[in-house]
């Protein structure tokens, strides 16, 4: 076939606004649905998550985090440092499949601690202690550790780092009838470890689907999911507070569309960890009579056999409640007015109280209400061990405050100063350094605050 070929034609390419040809870099075509830079930001918020899990695994490495302070906290800094990144990185812009990314982010990270050995906290071998005992037909609300009667159940790994063995078991029925479950599967730490972290990441997914519901964005529900504080007590050292949080945050879920569900569930999270009371008073008041009565009973039924198993001179609970402190600060200085610490625990609690019924005299939602209610009794109370800030972050996702996730960097200083406390397990950080972990949050809240206001009236000073 012959013939002379078509001439080559050239074909412009894009212009500018001056009509110049634009030969530059170009953003990355936007998935369909989203606005352009959303895959950009998809990239980064992946990115800083592998970063984030990449320190929690080199974190897991560690001998001893206890031994090893100082490196833990060096790596928990760096861990926070990506969380924040990831914080800051999640409001401009939407991302595709972004509860996608926030639950494989968090997995990862759980996953990666799930292998670390407990040493900042001991507590998870009494969880191991307290289903054993129970899963063997024995009373943990009547006999301590100690008793002859449990001489069978003593063993080289559990049994030598149980706290406080001289007392009775602290935690509420369903608490020890988790632990019994898993006692009967397989009595130890892992299995327990393992436990508590099915609890959280179904409460993650809780989170995201709550976030679908109000049509929030689900990088939000980040400030929970991948915050190094929650990432480190609840899958590091094995606090078992999630099998408690996720009750609460599925009554605050169900409250309006589901009551009796959200009844039983506020029910559930009470008799696992007595935090959830703090919504009882707001939840009440959206809920039919009938409802009303079944969490009412339920609760009151719970609690008044708890109360009847723990008045023992040597019980767990009355030890608690009458003589335990550990990093705290307004309390501190609640005590020093009022001149008597068990007098300061029962205005503490008044004080709680009275807060709570302001709010809900004033009409305060549920969760709102809940919120203010979990870091006003963080605040009041003698004992704010690190793990109990996880109940005032797992409602962070509702609007992320930039002190109370500052705090939860701020909080590991609780176990010492960059280098293992000379007395141990009885390490209580000097009040100086309580200032500095509470007071640089505080700093930050201000600077909000003032912030906030200087803009609110720089527009009236223009007109």
């Amino acid at each position: 076939m012959s013939g002379r070929r078509p001439p080559l034609t050239v074909v412009p390419g894009p212009r500018d606004e001056r009509g110049r040809e634009d030969h530059g870099a170009r953003e990355p075509r936007a998935t369909p649905g989203h606005p352009p830079g959303s895959t950009r930001a998809g990239l980064e918020l992946t990115a800083l998550g592998t970063g984030l899990v990449l320190t929690l695994a080199l974190m897991a490495r560690l001998g001893s985090w206890a031994r090893d302070l100082g490196t833990f906290q060096s790596l928990y800094a760096v861990a926070f440092a990506f969380f924040a990144l990831a914080m800051a990185r999640a409001r401009p812009a939407p991302v595709p499949r972004a509860g996608v990314l926030v639950f494989a982010v968090a997995v990862a990270a759980r996953m990666a601690l799930l292998p670390v050995t407990p040493t900042l906290s001991d507590d998870i071998y009494r969880y191991v202690w307290e289903g054993k005992v129970a899963a063997h037909g024995h009373d943990p609300y009547r006999l301590s550790p100690r008793d002859t009667t449990f001489v069978r159940l003593r063993d080289r790994v559990v049994y030598p780092r149980i706290n406080h063995p001289e007392l009775a078991t602290i935690y509420p029925p369903l608490s020890i009838a988790g632990f019994a479950l898993v006692a009967r599967l397989s009595p130890t730490v892992w299995a327990m470890k393992s436990w508590v972290l099915l609890h959280d990441l179904a409460l993650v997914l809780l989170l995201l689907a709550w976030a679908r519901a109000r049509r929030a964005s689900p990088l939000a529900v980040i400030a929970y999911a991948w915050n190094p504080l929650v990432l480190v007590e609840y899958s590091g050292s094995g606090h078992n507070d999630p099998t408690a949080m996720v009750w609460l945050v599925a009554a605050l879920v169900w409250a309006e569309r589901r009551p009796a569900l959200a009844a039983l569930a506020l029910a559930a999270g009470t008799l696992t960890k007595l935090a959830p009371l703090v919504a009882l008073p707001f939840l009440l008041r959206h809920w039919p009579w009938r409802v009303r009565l079944l969490a009412l009973a339920t609760i009151a039924a719970g609690l008044g056999w708890f109360w009847s198993q723990t008045r023992g001179s040597d019980s767990g609970l009355t030890a608690y409640g009458r003589a335990w402190a550990n990093n705290e600060l307004v309390f501190l200085y609640l005590a020093r007015v009022v001149h008597d610490p068990l007098v300061a625990r029962q205005v503490a609690v008044a004080l709680l109280a009275l807060a709570l019924a302001v709010l809900a005299w004033r009409g305060w939602d549920a969760a709102r209400a809940t919120r203010f209610g979990t870091r006003a009794g963080f605040l009041l109370s003698p004992v704010a061990h690190p793990w109990y800030l996880g109940w005032v972050l797992v409602l962070e996702p509702l609007a992320p405050s930039a002190p109370w996730l500052l705090l939860s960097l701020t909080a590991v200083l609780s176990y010492g100063v960059l280098a293992p406390p000379v007395d141990g397990g009885g390490f209580h950080l000097p009040l100086a350094w309580r200032w500095f972990e509470y007071g640089v949050p505080l700093v930050l809240a201000v600077v909000l605050a003032l912030a906030r206001r200087t803009g609110s009236r720089g527009p009236r000073a223009r007109t």
